[in-house]
C-alpha cells in the first residue's frame, strides 16, 4: 500500500525531471561535495524539493520524509491524536484516523523504539506475510548495522492490560501476543521468500532474524500499574525480539519529531 496519493516513482512534469537529472548528477560528482547544496535541499520549490527526497529513496512511495515532519507543529499534533485515543472505543477508529488523514508519522515515530531510522526510514500499511497475515504497519529502517525491519501490530486503546483478578494479560493483549506469534513463526520459515516477494533483495537488502522486532501497541498508561509493568517485562522476556508500548508512548514519540524519526 503507497503512503500517498501522488506516485513518486515516476515525474509529472518537465521541472520534476530536471530535477531528478540535477540531483543524480550531484550524487555521481566526485570529489568533496555539501549534501545541503543538492537540489533536495537548495531548489527554491518546496514542492520539487519535497519529490526528490521520495524519488531517490529506494521506495519512493513508502519513504518517511523528514523534513516536513519536522516542520509540523508538533504539540498540536500530540493533542489532537491524544484527544481520539480518549474518544475511541476500537482500534479501527485509530487506524482510521491515521489513513483518512494520511498521518503516517504516526506509527513511522514507532523507529524511535528501535533507533533504526536514522539513515532512512519506510513504512509500508497492510503489509501482507504471503497468503496467510497481514501486518498493520511494516516499517524497513536503516541504521550503521544495516537494515532492520520492525512488524507493528495495533489493538485496542482504552483497554485494561491485565485482568486484575488473576493477573494476566487481558483479551487485547493476549490477541496481539498470539498474532505476533503467528507472524514470527512465519517469518522464520519463510524470510528469504518474503524478502525475495517484497523486492528487498533486489534491492541488495538481506535483513537477518536477528534484525526483525516486533512490536504491540496496546492499552494505555493509566492502566500500567506494577502488576502490569511486571507482566508486560514477563511477556517480552519470553518472546524474542518483541517490544510492548502503550498508546501514550507514541503521543510522546509524536513531540519528539522536531528531531526527525
Amino acid at each position: 500500500m503507497n503512503l500517498f496519493e501522488k506516485d513518486y516513482s515516476i515525474c509529472a512534469n518537465d521541472d520534476e525531471t530536471k530535477a531528478l537529472e540535477d540531483e543524480l548528477a550531484f550524487e555521481k560528482k566526485s570529489g568533496i561535495k555539501t549534501p545541503k547544496d543538492s537540489p533536495r535541499f537548495s531548489h527554491p520549490n518546496a514542492e520539487i524539493r519535497n519529490f526528490l527526497w521520495q524519488a531517490t529513496s529506494i521506495f519512493p512511495n513508502n519513504f518517511l520524509n523528514p523534513i516536513p515532519v519536522k516542520q509540523m507543529d508538533h504539540q498540536k499534533e500530540a493533542k489532537m491524536f491524544r484527544k481520539m485515543l480518549n474518544l475511541s472505543t476500537r482500534e479501527n477508529d485509530i487506524q482510521k484516523y491515521i489513513k483518512d488523514q494520511k498521518k503516517w508519522f504516526i506509527p513511522g515515530s514507532i523507529l524511535k523504539d528501535y533507533y533504526t531510522g536514522n539513515h532512512g526510514g519506510y513504512l509500508f500499511p497492510e503489509q501482507p506475510l504471503g497468503s496467510e497475515y497481514s501486518v498493520d504497519y511494516m516499517l524497513l529502517g536503516k541504521n550503521s548495522d544495516g537494515y532492520s525491519l520492525i512488524l507493528v501490530e495495533f489493538e485496542n486503546a482504552n483497554t485494561p492490560f491485565i485482568i486484575k483478578s488473576q493477573v494476566l494479560e487481558s483479551d487485547d493483549v493476549r490477541k496481539g501476543i498470539t498474532q505476533i506469534r503467528d507472524w514470527k513463526r512465519w517469518m522464520d520459515e519463510n524470510r528469504q521468500y518474503f524478502l525475495k516477494s517484497t523486492d528487498l533483495y533486489n534491492k541488495g537488502i538481506d535483513i537477518p532474524t536477528a534484525r526483525i522486532y516486533y512490536c504491540l501497541v496496546v492499552s494505555r498508561r493509566k492502566f500500567m500499574n506494577d502488576s502490569a509493568r511486571e507482566l508486560r517485562s514477563q511477556l517480552t522476556y519470553e518472546a524474542n525480539n518483541l517490544k510492548i508500548i502503550t498508546y501514550d508512548r507514541l503521543v510522546d514519540h509524536i513531540t519528539q519529531l522536531i528531531y526527525g524519526y
